[in-house]
């Protein structure tokens, strides 16, 4: 009886090591039951719906018996290259693991499926450093063009995108055990993007102000103010030169000096309103026909005989 139990507890030693490992590696338990569900739906015909749980499994605890039960389903349902590489995949995972028959019944799967399987051969002309061919959403280099590539039958789609270039897609439909070629072509060259064109001083106002206006206005106020100021000071004069001459002829001096005094403010006074009006007609012509430049200048002048405006616009 001694010799039973200890070969017993060796088992159960090895079991407990066993399951420490795997446990490492991943979740066994779930990896069966993904299995299971797997081929419960395989058995009742629904290959598209156990492919999901096969490939969960696998992600849990990788084993052979999982890999031929993917890769017997995606053959049912046409995905021929798939099922090639989980048949070859099974073949090297079970001879890993010591299973011979499983890895005689992938390797015989994996020789009859290849007859089935279409090429697809790929050329990009004119092709770029950068030009890349994406092909069902994957992309392939410049190593995988001109060489026929294992698909499943169907349809597939082609999309060539470089840079400097639109994107170019095609698509092609190849049936089971066929070889096609597709030549491909870079897309049209995209246009650069035409700068702004500069604003031109003879078009339409830039839309910023003259300082034309801000100076013939100021100008124009400042006038009108000179001139109503002196204009009341003028007829304050000439009312006291007419109470002091109320003959026309004045015999003090104090009339006469008011009477030139008058004479004076008047006169400064026209200027006043001159200038102003004068200022009105640049803020007007600015404002309507004026465009501001950088080296713009103007001043304005105001003297006792008269008022200016100068400058280069």
């Amino acid at each position: 009886m001694r010799p039973r139990r200890v070969a017993c507890a060796s088992v159960v030693a090895s079991a407990l090591l066993f399951a420490s490992t795997s446990a490492h590696a991943g979740d066994p338990a779930a990896a069966r039951e993904q299995v299971k569900l797997g081929y419960q739906l395989a058995q009742d015909g629904k290959c598209d719906e156990a492919i999901p749980h096969f490939v969960e499994s696998l992600k849990l605890d990788a084993k052979a018996i999982t890999l031929i039960n993917l890769a017997a389903c995606e053959e049912k349902t046409l995905k021929l290259a798939d099922a090639l590489g989980h048949w070859v995949e099974a073949r090297g995972r079970a001879q890993t693991e010591g299973n011979s028959a499983i890895q005689e019944e992938a390797e015989k799967k994996a020789k009859a499926l290849e007859a089935r399987i279409p090429k697809l051969t790929v050329v990009l002309a004119g092709a770029t450093p950068d030009a890349e061919v994406v092909r069902d959403g994957v992309a392939l280099g410049a190593a995988s063009m001109g060489v026929p590539l294992p698909v499943n039958p169907g349809a597939h789609s082609l999309v060539v995108r470089a840079k400097g270039h639109e994107d170019t897609s095609e698509s092609v439909t190849i049936a089971e055990g066929e070889s096609k070629r597709v030549e491909l072509k870079l897309g049209v060259a995209k246009k650069e993007a035409a700068a702004a064109p500069l604003p031109d001083d003879k078009g339409a106002p830039s839309g910023k102000t003259s300082p034309l206006v801000y100076v013939g206005f100021g100008t124009a106020i400042a006038g009108v103010a000179v001139g109503s100021i002196f204009g009341i000071m003028t007829l304050g004069k000439g009312s006291d030169a007419k109470d002091a001459c109320p003959s026309g002829a004045c015999t003090s001096q104090t009339a006469v000096d008011d009477a030139k005094s008058g004479q004076t403010l008047g006169t400064i006074s026209t200027i006043g309103f001159i200038v102003g009006g004068v200022g009105a007609a640049v803020g007007v012509y600015g404002l309507v026909w004026g465009k501001p430049k950088a080296d713009a200048q103007v001043a304005v002048s105001v003297g006792p005989m008269g008022g200016g405006l100068r400058g280069t616009f």
